[in-house]
């Protein structure tokens, strides 16, 4: 799974420090596997930040580690999917009549891994109960998950159930980022008199 484009210059240092203090307690390479097993929900509005922020936060995590206090360990690497894109891919494996690949890694990964953008996706009984089954395994056996939304938890619960949105706080530090749209702060904008 390669990092798009636009987030190729992610930095673990664009992250603010606290959600960095978050990670460094709970999720960080330097740490045991499952050394502490808590995640984050990140949410706040349209384009301040998450997905450039859990970027960052992959790139730390993905960094060679033969530079870090315990030292090398081979194949530590955290994979990030867009919930939309991640529903459509096990769709795909389905529809192939393939082993589900993609479900496999997101369900049997015991390092960190990043669900972006969850709350956007249209919702299906089959996703709701697909969701429930990743963040179900998850919360069982304790692997940590970074989730991002535009939605606040309570108003998550109506999206795709309770007990999702129960297991997902508990799991997990709730994070809320406050700002405007960056995104529409640093379009070009000209104006032309006619």
């Amino acid at each position: 799974m390669n990092t798009p484009e636009r987030f190729k210059n992610a930095k673990y240092e664009d992250v603010p420090e606290q959600i960095r203090k978050i990670y460094e307690a709970g999720m960080s390479p330097e740490l045991s596997m499952g050394e502490t097993k808590r995640g984050m929900y990140i949410y706040g509005s349209v384009g301040c930040g998450k997905t450039h922020y859990c970027y960052g936060l992959k790139a730390n995590y993905d960094r060679p580690i033969q530079d870090t206090p315990i030292g090398y360990r081979p194949g530590r690497y955290a994979p990030l999917w867009n919930m939309t894109e991640l529903l459509r891919d096990m769709r795909l494996d389905i529809d192939r009549h393939e082993k589900n690949h993609i479900e496999e890694e997101v369900m049997e990964n015991e390092g960190l891994i990043f669900i972006d953008d969850i709350g956007a996706e249209k919702i299906s009984d089959w996703v709701a109960e697909t969701f429930y089954l990743i963040v179900n395994k998850r919360y069982n056996e304790m692997r940590p998950t970074v989730f991002t939304s535009n939605l606040k938890p309570d108003d998550l619960k109506e999206r795709i159930g309770d007990r999702t949105v129960s297991r997902i706080v508990e799991m997990c530090d709730v994070v809320e980022l406050v700002g405007s749209d960056r995104r529409l702060q640093n379009a070009k904008k000209t104006q032309i008199k006619i």
